[in-house]
């Protein structure tokens, strides 16, 4: 083969490989360029999906908030409330207007639970407490009516966060 047609064809290959590495580059960059684009489209759609699930979490938050808060001050005014009827059952107690006794057989304490019987026997002996014993047990029994109470709010705001948040308790 001769120089003069060896160089035409060279020519023609080297254009033919240059047009088809331009056309290549093209259709490379038509891909990453679609990649791109749904790439973004991708990305926007699950930004707009993570504003919303955002926004519902904080309602939901604000809403949980809202009815904890007014639990608490549910509470505060039950706590109120019991203090004051106690505070006034302890004045009673010691000014005299209000007297507890307990039911006594053969001079020792005999406990009464059956409410029918001790409604009969109103008669029986009863043996009276003096004031401080009276405030003592009042005491006592006050603050199991608070820790009960309390212990309802905490339930009332478990099941208020569970129920909000629809967690699945097993």
């Amino acid at each position: 083969m001769s120089t003069t047609t060896w160089r035409p064809l060279a020519a023609c290959l080297l254009c033919g490989a240059i047009a088809g590495w331009t056309a290549q580059g093209w259709r490379k960059d038509a891909s990453i360029a679609a990649l791109q684009r749904a790439a973004a489209s991708e990305k926007t759609t699950a930004a707009t999906a993570l504003a919303q699930a955002t926004a519902r979490v904080l309602t939901l938050e604000r809403a949980a908030d809202t009815a904890l808060a007014q639990r608490a001050d549910q509470l505060n005014q039950e706590q109120t409330h019991a203090k004051t009827e106690r505070d006034r059952f302890s004045l009673d107690v010691r000014s005299g207007a209000v007297r507890l006794s307990i039911p006594i057989a053969s001079g020792q304490c005999a406990a009464v639970t059956d409410t029918s019987a001790a409604a009969a026997n109103r008669n029986q002996a009863r043996a009276e407490l003096d004031a401080a014993t009276a405030a003592a047990l009042d005491a006592i029994a006050g603050d199991g009516d608070d820790a009960t109470r309390q212990l309802n709010a905490c339930i009332d705001a478990y099941n208020l966060v569970r129920d909000t948040y629809h967690v699945q308790t097993e």
